[in-house]
């Protein structure tokens, strides 16, 4: 999933159901539910900790603050960070080197 500006309640829950997550460098993502005295509903208290660890879902879940795209890919949490104008064409070769990685895996078994 392509993810610019921000991913913030429901759309980082929707980007965690996916199986790739590439970002921006101005990315700000996280879960601010806790800031209206709510939890995250859509999955995301399931998916983020098998994501990027409990330690890590923990400090996002409880702070409620948004978390830079740098921090998000040190955390596992993105898979790519890509300047703002490059995310369609970074986007496509990443998918390419995916697929390719698969197809030859597929040949050795």
């Amino acid at each position: 999933m392509l993810l610019e500006g921000t991913a913030l309640g429901g759309g980082l829950e929707l980007a965690l159901g996916c199986h790739y997550r590439m970002g921006t460098l101005t990315l700000k993502c996280g879960l601010p539910e806790v800031n209206l005295g709510l939890l995250p509903g859509a999955g995301g208290t399931q998916r983020l900790p098998r994501v990027v660890g409990v330690q890590a879902a923990l400090d996002v879940i409880a702070s409620g603050q948004p978390v830079a795209s740098k921090v998000a890919q040190a955390a596992g949490l993105l898979d790519r960070v890509v300047q703002d104008n490059m995310l369609l064409y970074s986007a496509i070769a990443y998918a390419r080197e995916v697929v390719g990685s698969y197809v030859q895996l597929t040949y050795l078994i």
